[in-house]
Order: structure tokens, then sequence, then C-alpha cells
């Protein structure tokens, strides 16, 4: 009976514990990124293919919390709980970064010579965007 006993609170303890160990793609991004260039999706004829920001943007994230701030010339434009999701539907897998509060998800990835984090235009949930802008930041913290 005693073993018995020992054996279904084990078994309850270790259901009852969670994995709270942030996404690995979250601690990537953990720390402060800073806005700074902008690739234009679908540029015109003779037009730019990249803008400079003329505004400084701050993206703010803590992976163990999985948060993150957006800071828009030092103010705080907006706040959201975030987590990494793959697009099912893709021929090739792509990262999402879901923001919670505003149901939306970017596409996200990295270029490697010069390390960028690159966030693609927001779309909602479940919306597919085509020839949005790439927005490219800069790891500062």
């Amino acid at each position: 009976m005693k073993t018995t006993l020992i054996v279904i609170c084990t078994i309850l303890f270790l259901a009852s514990c969670t994995n709270t160990a942030p996404d690995p793609l979250l601690n990537e991004l953990n720390g402060e990124w800073k806005l700074v260039k902008i690739g234009v999706g679908f540029p015109s004829p003779q037009g730019p293919t990249e803008l400079q920001p003329e505004y400084e943007e701050i993206l703010s994230f803590n992976a163990s919390k999985g948060s993150y701030t957006r800071t828009k010339d030092g103010k705080v434009v907006e706040k959201s709980d975030v987590s990494i999701s793959s697009d099912e539907k893709a021929t090739y897998q792509k990262d999402m970064l879901v923001f919670e509060e505003s149901k939306t998800y970017s596409f996200i990835s990295f270029t490697e010579t010069p390390r960028y984090l690159v966030l693609y235009q927001p779309a909602p949930i479940g919306a597919v965007l085509a020839d949005g802008n790439s927005f490219f930041y800069e790891k500062v913290k």
C-alpha cells in the first residue's frame, strides 16, 4: 500500500511539472534589436529596394517570459506575449513569430553576415501576405 501511494504521488508530481524552457528561437531573440533598414517587398521600377527608417524602433524580447515590447522614438507602441510557430502549409519550413495580443504573425529569419533579425510584414493569423516589406534589426543588447 505504501509503495502504491509513493508511485501514485510520483506520477502526479511528474504530470504536474510543465516545461518552462523557452523555445530556442526565442532564446536567440532575447534582448534588444534596433531597426536599421526596411526591404521593399515589391519596389516600383527604378524605385529603391531598401529604405532607411525615419524613426528609431527598438524591439525588446524577454525569452523566459515569452514577451515582447516595441518602442518607436522612445514610446511604447506595442506589448505582447509572443510564441514561435511553423507554417505547416509551406513547402519548406518557415518559422513564424506570433504576436498574441494583436493576433498577427511575422515570418522570421536571420541573415548571416552581417547578423540581422529579419521580420516580414505582419499579417493576421491564418492570412497569407505576399510582396510585403521586410524589416531588418541589429542586436544592440
